[in-house]
């Protein structure tokens, strides 16, 4: 398929994309107005690693700041724990009991009709860090922003009054482990005076002199550790703090706008394969490609779709509305059939089609029409037995007609009807008879066709579709050549296949097919029919008042 390909399919099917996009959209404006709203607060902290204290407990959290994605997963574990859930829920059963005293007094506090459950709480918080600094946020979502707030805001004092006593802890067992080292080597330098009482000061030897003098430094060192760890202990510094506090929650559930624009872009998606898909499902035939392709033949005419006005939905457009794209069709059509004419040996013309609806019974009233119009002697035969819709076109139903004549009940003459132009005539089909196929195929057909064919210039034969009843195929061998008829809309690759392989059987002569119903606008006659006017110095022609005489005078008869 080429670009124009596409095009045509999403033009052909755009009521189909339309409605996917539309239901899609649909879908997801009501699925963002049933859902609950869902609000959003953050608090956010900030780790200042400076900050931290010096004791020998620093390293794992240095180690973590050296790694902030670490650093985040860990708090972001610490702070989803069940423990911390806990904490958080006793903190604002706590501060709403408080403010249950508060509203006692006439002060106006917030206090929600219940507090989430501790599972609720831990379901309910994500951690998420600030890009390429020591801040983190921590996030709550609740359908009530005032409780988001204070739960976040809870969060974050849990989080913080956690880590520091957990700190304290720290530093209390490093103070602790330090002060037991001191306490050892206060032991060591004792021991160490004491063996050195047995030499004078000249005499002490010089191993015991070092021994000495490394044991008391690293005393001095360790309690210079000993008295930060219990600074540290005593003023709880870890680092941490708020530096924005929470606030009223924003909206962040259902985002209605980001949905219908999220549902719009996948309602196209959606549409456009469905299209495509509808498309590839569907085996009518669309574009004049596709009818060349399925009959296997050239196409020898193009028909637009005529509009009638008023109750005359079938009528000659030919004489009717000479001005329209469909009498153009028919005048185009003409010229091919007169070009494959030069020798005037295809003078017995069958029009058949695949299927019913096709419009071949209009085709053989319009081609006969557009041929008598070229000062050719036309008779156009109604040999479609079973359903005759002749009438409905050119004149009313006549009781003689083509069973009439083959069965001997009439005369040819009598039969044929002349209409409002001397050179159009009709053979209408008669009486229904029980054995149309037999009737149409018997050896006093062929002699009436033969006979047909020395007295007119063209014998325009109506017979039924080729898949519907026997009857074009019995016929076919008997004619000069068969036009097929395929509507635009109707026709499709198996009927045209089948039909094509049952005329190939009985050797006849297509001439060509003859696209009929071809939409203006659309996939297949995209600009393709230009308006074709007659344009005249005199005001009416005669072949203008020639015309509207053809109709006048049919309807009379």
């Amino acid at each position: 398929m080429e670009l124009k390909d596409y095009i045509n399919v999403v033009l052909a099917r755009k009521w189909v994309i339309v409605g996917a996009t539309a239901l899609v959209i649909f879908a997801a404006l009501l699925f963002s107005l049933l859902q609950t709203p869902m609000y959003e607060s953050r608090v956010m902290i900030l780790a200042d690693i400076n900050r931290a204290g010096e004791s020998a407990s620093d390293s794992l959290i240095s180690f973590a700041f050296n790694d902030p994605d670490l650093f985040i997963q860990t708090q972001a574990e610490i702070i989803g724990t069940k423990t911390m859930a806990q904490a958080v829920y006793d903190r604002l059963e706590y501060d709403y009991e408080e403010a249950r005293y508060d509203r006692e007094e006439g002060k106006e506090v917030y206090i929600p009709q219940s507090i989430p459950s501790v599972e609720e709480l831990k379901d309910g918080v994500k951690v998420e860090r600030a890009q390429n600094t020591n801040a983190f946020e921590i996030a709550v979502s609740n359908k009530d922003p005032l409780l988001a707030r204070d739960i976040a805001q809870a969060y974050a004092e849990e989080y913080i009054l956690n880590r520091q006593l957990s700190a304290i802890k720290q530093i209390s067992d490093a103070r602790k482990e330090v002060w037991n080292r001191i306490t050892e080597l206060e032991t060591q330098i004792a021991d160490i005076a004491q063996e050195a009482k047995q030499y004078t000061r000249e005499n002490i030897p010089p191993e015991l002199e070092a021994e000495a003098s490394q044991a008391v430094s690293l005393w001095a060192t360790l309690y210079e550790k000993y008295m930060s760890l219990r600074i540290a202990e005593a003023l709880q510094q870890r680092g941490l703090e708020i530096i924005e506090p929470a606030e009223a929650g924003i909206k962040v559930s259902p985002r209605t706008t980001r949905n219908g624009i999220l549902a719009l872009f996948l309602g196209l998606i959606l549409g456009v394969g469905l299209a495509f898909l509808v498309d590839y499902l569907d085996d009518t035939l669309k574009t004049r490609e596709d009818f060349e392709r399925g009959y296997g033949v050239s196409i020898i005419g193009e028909i637009a779709k005529a509009t009638f006005a008023g109750d005359e939905e079938r009528e000659v457009v030919y004489f009717t509305q000479p001005d329209s794209t469909a009498a153009e069709g028919y005048r185009n059509l003409r010229t091919n059939l007169q070009f494959l004419n030069l020798d005037g040996t295809t003078r017995l013309i069958m029009v058949t089609s695949a299927s019913p609806e096709e419009g071949k019974t209009s085709v053989s009233a319009n081609l006969g029409a557009a041929l008598s119009e070229m000062g050719r002697k036309v008779l156009v035969v109604e040999a479609d037995l079973r359903r005759p819709v002749l009438s409905k076109f050119l004149v009313e139903k006549q009781p003689k007609g083509l069973t009439s004549v083959i069965m001997g009940a009439a005369e040819l003459g009598e039969a044929i009807v002349t209409t409002g132009n001397d050179n159009f005539h009709v053979l209408m089909s008669g009486p229904k008879p029980p054995n149309p196929a037999e009737l149409v195929s018997s050896q006093a057909m062929q002699e009436l066709l033969r006979r047909l064919r020395e007295e007119y210039d063209y014998v325009i034969v109506d017979a039924p579709p080729v898949l519907a009843v026997s009857d074009a195929i019995a016929m076919a061998p008997m004619m000069d050549g068969v036009l097929v008829v395929a509507s635009h809309g109707i026709a499709n690759r198996d009927g045209a296949r089948h039909t094509m392989e049952l005329l190939s059987k009985v050797e006849t002569r297509v001439l060509g097919v003859v696209i009929n119903n071809v939409e203006m606008t659309g996939r297949y006659g995209y600009g393709y029919y230009a308006p074709y006017y007659y344009y005249s110095y005199g005001g009416e022609t005669e072949g203008d008042r020639k015309r509207v005489s053809f109709k006048r005078r049919a309807r009379r008869k």
